[in-house]
């Protein structure tokens, strides 16, 4: 096939299917001469790729952000529909043509859609789902020798969103830092140098080594929030809204609400309530009441000076 359509918002995955394509064709990186649409016409990338190559037999030309393919109104230059159809009714023999829309869907009711699904090797590359999320990213590390537990994998997925396009980029941070290194497993220790992490993202993998049981984890995570001297009594009403936010979960799927319904009534972001639903199976409202007692009265203390604050939290995670 001469032709391709890419159609993804996911830069890095498009990016990796590319050089599949490259790989296919025989051809380098050096031989793709890039189009935008937003600034050049499709005449010139049909042009080009018309036109015989400057010492090489073939070539590509990757069309980025054909935004004529989708239903969407754009200012830009004055594109010849015509002019397209024609040549993907009579493509070029040798060079490769490449389209990269990125973008959720095309609109098919177009004539020029129609025909490239018909006369091109159409691709739609959806994001893994956060249930092979894990798989994709052992499968990325693994290309480079690097290996990683269970627990350290998670946090990876949660310290990155389960965003497709920030997991890549840390993955290839993650490779960077191994090329010369003979020790190749990524630990927590490492993890947590590595990958940027804000306030939210180490009290929300804090919250899910305590619902896990895993010490150490939570070890790793609370030295770290130490090392960014973080005020305890802040610290203490993050952790409390995260089990607040376990108790209100549990009383809501008790109504019979689903997760949509529930992101919607407490205006909280659809990921983390999934996340939080699983985290809630772990506990009864007894016991979330407990822990948010538990909190209280640390919190209590820390601020009648009857106990410091890193010794009150200290004593709660290893209390849990």
């Amino acid at each position: 096939m001469k032709i391709y359509t890419i159609v993804s918002p996911y830069d890095h995955l498009v990016k990796n299917k590319i050089k599949d394509i490259l790989t296919t064709c025989h051809l380098t990186p050096d031989d793709v001469t890039h189009y935008d649409m937003q600034e050049s016409t499709i005449q010139d990338a049909l042009f080009d790729v018309s036109s015989a190559g400057f010492l090489v037999e073939r070539k590509a030309i990757l069309v980025k952000n054909p935004y004529f393919l989708t239903a969407a109104s754009t200012n830009g230059p004055a594109h010849n529909m015509e002019k397209l159809i024609d040549y993907l009714n009579q493509p070029d023999p040798e060079n490769i043509l490449i389209f990269h829309a990125p973008y959720e869907k095309l609109d098919e009711r177009k004539k020029v859609v129609k025909l490239l699904k018909k006369q091109s090797d159409f691709i739609k590359i959806n994001a893994p789902t956060a249930f092979n999320l894990l798989d994709y990213a052992r499968q990325e590390l693994a290309r480079y020798n690097i290996t990683a537990h269970d627990n350290v994998m998670k946090t990876f997925l949660g310290l990155t969103k389960h965003h497709i396009d920030k997991l890549m980029v840390e993955l290839i941070k993650i490779r960077d830092y191994f090329a010369d290194s003979v020790d190749r497993e990524l630990t927590l220790e490492l993890l947590y140098d590595l990958v940027p992490k804000t306030l939210e993202d180490n009290v929300f993998l804090l919250t899910e080594a305590l619902v896990t049981g895993d010490r150490q984890q939570a070890a790793f995570i609370f030295a770290d929030l130490k090392v960014q001297k973080e005020e305890p009594i802040k610290l203490i009403v993050m952790i409390a809204n995260q089990f607040r936010l376990l108790k209100q979960i549990q009383s809501l799927q008790g109504r019979g609400m689903y997760e949509k319904e529930i992101a919607v009534a407490l205006g909280v972001h659809p990921y983390r309530v999934k996340v939080a639903m699983g985290q809630a199976r772990r506990f009864n409202i007894e016991v979330l009441d407990g822990i948010l007692k538990q909190l209280a009265e640390a919190d209590l203390q820390i601020k009648m000076g009857q106990i410091d604050g890193e010794l009150a939290l200290e004593l709660f995670i290893l209390g849990l």
